[in-house]
């Protein structure tokens, strides 16, 4: 009885993942999003695959958002496929353009979850990295990790001995690394007064399909969304191969946080010429929103009158 019922699972999941081959690799019409969001949910209803955000280094030594396939039902074996797909060579399918940044040689010695913090246990390898992709490395996994349910922070030991400063830059990090660590960072100040962050998105013009959080330090104490819509916005870009897309008359007429949602009233520049929102805008938008405010939803308005609305969830 148990060899067969071992059985069938195998056949079930191999007759699954033959199917998804099958339909990724049949001339498609619409773009991959639309790809993704009609045939994952099939795919994670026969096997234990979850879409996972992760953070894998792309252009310029920056971290790209993007989006993968990852199996395992429970934290722990989701957290360690994570791992193994920000370790360089240990992942043959990654996307396009984009790589691990943990050295190839790193080994995940131990790890365990208690009160949502995940405790990770490394070999030495792991700082078998070039000085200026170490804060990267440990930025692409509070990152990567926390993105998780059920996960706040991270610690990093290497055998058994707690991180504290990066070897090669000396950096100092904390015990426990949340998010308030920061990705990408950028400093913009010039006083230590009304000194501001904020994690922005950008779109990578090399590969304008993925999209490049950059946590932005700025001598700004206005409310975030009204700096996000301004760097947005901008002419002004920190770097060469980072774009936006949201035009430079676009402007926030008015800003509301109700519980879990956000209403963001805007004038009509938010429009292109065909009185449409670029899908571009809306994801840079949404996810410099959900990354510093604890909101689900998020209602976009064109002169007080609803345009769409975006839910945290659907963008992952």
């Amino acid at each position: 009885m148990l060899k067969k019922k071992a059985l069938s699972k195998i056949l079930v999941s191999t007759f699954a993942v033959f199917v998804f081959l099958v339909v990724y690799l049949l001339p498609i019409s619409f773009d991959s999003k639309d790809r993704v969001l009609n045939i994952v949910p099939e795919v994670v209803y026969t096997t234990d695959l979850k879409t996972t955000p992760i953070y894998l280094l792309g252009s310029n030594h920056l971290l790209v958002k993007t989006n993968l396939l990852i199996e395992g039902e429970d934290i722990i074996t989701r957290a360690k496929n994570i791992i193994r797909s920000l370790t360089v060579g240990q992942n043959k399918n990654l996307p396009d353009h984009l790589t691990g940044v943990l050295p190839e040689n790193t080994k995940l010695v131990d790890i365990s979850l208690q009160e949502k913090i995940l405790a990770l246990d490394f070999n030495k390898e792991i700082f078998q990295v070039t000085k200026d992709l170490e804060e990267r490395m440990i930025e692409a996994l509070v990152y990567s990790l926390t993105d998780l349910d059920g996960v706040e922070g991270i610690t990093i030991t290497v055998e058994k001995v707690l991180v504290t400063e990066l070897p090669q830059s000396k950096t100092k990090i904390p015990e426990i690394l949340t998010k308030q660590f920061g990705i990408n960072k950028v400093y913009d100040i010039d006083s230590r007064e009304n000194i501001n962050k904020v994690v922005l998105y950008y779109i990578d013009e090399n590969n304008p399909e993925y999209y490049v959080p950059v946590t932005k330090y700025v001598n700004d104490d206005r409310e975030k969304i009204q700096i996000i819509v301004d760097q947005l916005s901008s002419s002004y870009i920190f770097q060469s191969n980072l774009a936006s897309v949201l035009k430079q008359d676009a402007e926030l007429l008015n800003y509301e946080i109700d519980d879990n949602l956000m209403i963001l009233d805007f004038n009509d520049c938010l429009f292109d010429s065909d009185e449409k929102i670029l899908e571009e805008v809306i994801y840079t938008l949404a996810y410099s929103v959900f990354d510093n405010y604890d909101v689900n939803t998020i209602l976009f308005q064109s002169d007080g009158e609803e345009v769409m609305q975006v839910m945290k969830s659907k963008l992952e």
